[in-house]
């Protein structure tokens, strides 16, 4: 994948090998420098996702696959992308300006699920060839290694030139508000009602 040559509001599928990343994977690996063996020139794409793995006879498969929000991972993605050499996150929501920075300067993505629901991926799992840190984790903050066939799709949200959709899409609405309330003469300084 050309990872730079992404743009926002691109959509994109995914094949091949990628590994999953939670809460504890994060604080582990950068408040702790405890990381999955993984060779970045092979597996460089993190899913923001705990799975709900099912036990079969030749190891594992996936029968729950939700993205969880980057967001909350905002504050370790600089550092995961330059201990991993993470080319792509994938997950729900976006990231912040830090992370959009380390992402231009080390060509890196992230790439969301819209119109989709995102549980459809176990199926877009061509196997699962290992499970690393379940026994002191549990198997939804594990890091599972998978490979994907076909994933997605997935749109670009945040591109390697720095470009992000989400905010691309606020500032257009912010814009299209001011015409609104210009049209049906709804007053400066208006406000929704609070919801409790």
């Amino acid at each position: 994948m050309d990872v730079r040559g992404l743009e926002v509001g691109e959509v994109v599928f995914l094949e091949g090998p990628i590994y999953t990343g939670r809460s504890l994977f994060h604080i582990r690996a950068v408040d702790q420098d405890i990381l999955p063996p993984v060779d970045p020139e092979k597996m460089n794409v993190l899913v923001h996702a705990g799975p709900m793995m099912e036990k079969v006879d030749d190891g594992w498969r996936p029968i729950s696959m939700t993205l969880t929000a980057s967001i909350r991972f905002d504050k370790y993605g600089p550092a995961i992308i330059r201990k991993l050499g993470i080319r792509a996150i994938v997950g729900k929501t976006t990231m912040g300006h830090e992370t959009m920075e380390t992402m231009r300067d080390y060509g890196a993505v992230h790439l969301t699920a819209v119109g989709i629901m995102t549980n459809i991926l176990p199926a877009q799992v061509r196997k699962v060839p290992g499970v690393y840190f379940m026994e002191e984790l549990g198997a939804t903050e594990a890091t599972w290694m998978m490979e994907f066939e076909k994933a997605g799709p997935f749109i670009v949200d945040i591109d390697a030139k720095g470009n992000n959709l989400f905010h691309q899409l606020h500032r257009d609405v912010e814009k299209k508000f001011k015409t609104f309330y210009e049209r049906f003469g709804i007053p400066k300084g208006f406000r929704y009602t609070d919801v409790l």
